[in-house]
This record gives structure tokens, C-alpha cells and sequence, in this order.
């Protein structure tokens, strides 16, 4: 079968998860789809040789790790373009990149975040917030007052799990920039899991050293389509710390609150790279 679309996004799960990007000109799959045959020694995502494609962008890999592994094998001997770029880095891939790895790339870029322990929690004063590796939208977040609460928390971790602590930063807001390509496309304020006030606003104009940060950040992680989340002490404006840079942003608020469609900025930045 001959493609003449030239992109496909691939994502873990149920291909249901991409419905947004129906209608534009793209191939929309799961990790699922992707097959080999000895016969021909090709790759395919259903019935599409991945030769076809010209880009392909990994929505989300999640559990999908070791297909997504294949697929990044494939496209580099083929010369067939990944987003992000990270996941061309190393045939081995991060289902995201690893929050201990990820704090200690932004580290060494000089990106501020706030201090930061892995192991030995003493280091930090109380109260700190403790956060699991793998915790996805504010689960896994725990906020530390004593010595207490920390006993308490340790008897409830996993041995297959890696947790870490960051200081609690008082009277802060959060501020959700999405970035695609190196453009800011949109921001919002959200409230804190400890601080529920303001309510999520949009941030229009956003301020330049806000969108200077999150590309920063950005560049720090080698991200191409990212969320970053940075926190504001509403008490010290110009002092801001960023928490995450998330390889699979969820970007529907930004839709909602921004009156933009991210599946729109995104095509725009795959066509463009192929």
C-alpha cells in the first residue's frame, strides 16, 4: 500500500487517545499496530511499511517501551526524523525522561528548581513535598510537616518505585507554559495542590522572562513538544523555579483557556520538519 501521508504519530494504548488529531493530514496509531515480518524484514504500523513516513512523533510511549525501542531502531537505519529528539539519542528509550534525570539536566543548564534530594531526605528542612518518579498529574505527592509524617510515608513505599524530595515553596502558583517547536504557544495559571487560590487563568500576554524559562527548560531536556510547569512565589514575582517537563503534556486546558488548538500548532511543527 502506498502512504501519501508523510507523518505518523504513534501512541501507548488505545489509538482513541489521538482522536483531537483526526482530520488533519497525518496517520494516527497505537504501539500497538506495529509489526514485523521476517519475510521482508520490515517494520510496519498496520498495513503501512514505516519507510513511508518521513516523521513520526511519539505522542505518549508509556508502557509501549520496548515496541518504541523498535520503531526508533527502524527509523534511525532509514533515516526516518523522531519527535522529540531525545528518543533518538539512545536505542534504550525513557518511558519519559526519568525526573532524576531530568532535575539534574536542568541543573546543569542553570535552570532554577527548587532544592532538590534523592536518598537522604535529611538534607531538607520541614515541611518539603516527597514525590514519587512515576506520579502523573499530582498523584504521588505528599507534603512532609515533621519526622512524624515522614516515618509514617516511608512505610508505604515500593521497592520498585524511586522517590524523591524538593522544598516546599510557600504562596506559589503554578504556571503550565506549553511549548512546540521553540515557540511558547500558551500558558495558564493554575492552583497548587497546597495552594488552591487562583483559580486556572489564562496568561495573555505571557511575560517574557516566564516564556524565556520554559524554553530554557526546554533545551535543557532536548524536548520538542513539552509541558513546563513553573512555580511563582507570588510574594517574590521575579523569582520563579521550574517542577516539571513533561514529554506528554496534557495541553486541553491550554485549549480551553487559551482558545488555541494545540493539535493545529503541532501539525504546523511536524510539516515543517519533514
Amino acid at each position: 500500500m502506498v502512504n501519501s501521508k508523510k507523518i505518523l504519530i504513534l501512541t501507548s494504548g488505545k489509538v482513541e487517545k489521538l482522536n483531537a488529531f483526526k482530520s488533519r493530514d497525518v496517520v494516527l496509531a497505537s504501539f500497538n499496530e506495529i509489526n514485523f515480518s521476517s519475510e521482508n524484514k520490515e517494520l510496519f504500523v498496520g498495513v503501512n511499511n514505516l519507510k513511508d513516513f518521513k516523521l513520526i512523533y511519539f505522542r505518549m510511549v508509556g508502557k509501549s517501551l520496548e515496541t518504541a525501542s523498535l520503531v526508533v531502531n527502524f527509523s534511525k537505519e532509514n533515516k526516518i526524523k523522531i519527535i522529540d529528539r531525545m528518543y533518538e539519542s539512545s536505542n534504550l528509550l525513557p518511558i519519559s525522561l526519568g525526573k532524576t534525570l531530568e532535575m539534574t539536566k536542568l541543573l546543569k543548564s542553570n535552570i532554577p528548581i527548587p532544592k532538590t534530594v534523592f536518598g537522604d531526605f535529611s538534607k531538607l528542612n520541614f515541611p518539603y513535598v516527597v514525590k514519587s518518579t512515576t506520579g502523573q498529574r499530582g498523584r504521588e505527592v505528599w507534603l512532609i510537616n515533621n519526622n512524624k509524617d515522614l516515618v509514617n510515608l516511608k512505610k508505604t513505599f515500593k521497592d520498585n518505585k524511586f522517590y524523591f524530595a524538593q522544598e516546599l515553596i510557600l504562596n506559589a502558583r503554578r504556571i503550565r507554559v506549553l511549548v512546540v517547536g521553540k515557540k511558547v504557544i500558551g500558558a495558564i495559571s493554575r492552583p497548587t495542590k497546597w495552594n488552591k487560590a487562583p483559580e486556572k487563568l489564562t496568561i495573555n500576554p505571557i511575560p517574557e522572562n516566564i516564556k524565556k524559562l520554559a524554553l530554557d527548560a526546554t533545551c535543557a531536556v532536548s524536548l520538542d513538544i513539552c509541558g513546563v510547569d513553573i512555580l511563582i512565589n507570588d510574594t517574590k514575582p521575579n523569582k520563579m523555579w521550574v517542577i516539571e517537563v513533561n514529554a506528554a503534556p496534557s495541553w486541553n486546558l491550554i485549549n480551553k483557556f487559551c482558545g488555541i488548538s494545540v493539535e493545529d500548532e503541532i501539525i504546523k511543527f511536524l510539516q515543517k520538519q519533514v
